[in-house]
């Protein structure tokens, strides 16, 4: 297993984990569990450095966005509204990089959930249908998720959201092509995914910034609202509330959007 020393700057691993993008990790010791597809990382951090253990360095070097320089995009915010606070508050969030069919399911699953509910759908999900690797199972492939029905990821515990989950994986193992996204411009992405079952408008913008890297992407959730309405006075719908939280932020919206979403969530 390969050993690589981060610098803590602009990085920090309970933040960016801890920040609902992502529900496939766990703590033990201060050392954190991180698995993606069918690779795993183990992830640590002291005041200077961040120490990532893995046998796939390549992979989880561009996961957690390692070449992206998170400085000059806290340069380009911070006179933004409500910037300075968010960003004091959690300036170590990074945006990740994950596989775009593993956050279609998670997000499908995701929606009106919480956390720790997801985390153990979504593990029961690998569990049943991932290939087992050592010492832990990797996310399920589209064929594999297409062969069950709805019954059976009702019995997961997906709940209402079984349906979606088997008509999504049959789609996109028959041929629709998800990866199309990363060639479209946001709206037209979003779009796309709303093809699928069970993907509305806020899931689409969570699966285009954790999954397609559109950045300018801004998810809007109960929190998203509350941040609206320090900013804002009006009453709009989501979608308005959407395109003008977009046009305030610009192109860093997605970045905005989770230091903001962290830092009104965790102090609510």
């Amino acid at each position: 297993m390969e050993r690589l020393i981060i610098s803590s700057k602009d990085f920090c691993i309970k933040e960016t984990l801890d920040c609902g993008q992502l529900f496939r990790y766990k703590e033990k010791d201060g050392v954190y569990s991180v698995i993606s597809k069918d690779k795993r990382a183990f992830i640590s951090q002291s005041e200077q450095d961040i120490i990532l253990e893995t046998d796939d360095r390549a992979y989880f070097e561009n996961y957690f966005d390692l070449n992206t320089d998170y400085g000059k995009i806290k340069e380009r915010l911070k006179d933004k509204p409500l910037m300075k606070e968010a960003v004091s508050f959690a300036g170590g969030i990074r945006i990740l990089k994950q596989d775009l069919f593993e956050t279609v399911i998670s997000f499908i699953i995701s929606a009106n959930n919480h956390i720790p509910r997801i985390k153990s759908i979504i593990e029961r999900l690998c569990e049943a249908l991932g290939e087992e690797k050592d010492g832990f199972y990797a996310f399920p492939k589209p064929s594999r998720m297409a062969e069950k029905n709805a019954d059976f990821y009702f019995k997961l515990g997906a709940g209402y959201r079984a349906d979606y989950l088997a008509d999504t994986a049959r789609k996109i193992d028959s041929g629709f092509d998800i990866n199309a996204v990363f060639e479209m411009d946001l709206e037209e992405a979003s779009k796309h995914l709303q093809k699928l079952k069970g993907v509305g408008e806020k899931v689409a913008d969570c699966i285009l910034l954790f999954g397609a890297g559109k950045t300018q992407a801004f998810p809007v959730d109960t929190w998203i609202k509350k941040v609206y309405s320090d900013i804002f006075k009006d009453a709009v719908t989501n979608k308005q509330m959407r395109q003008k939280l977009m046009s305030l932020y610009g192109r860093d919206s997605g970045y905005a959007q989770q230091y903001l979403y962290y830092y009104k969530r965790e102090n609510k």
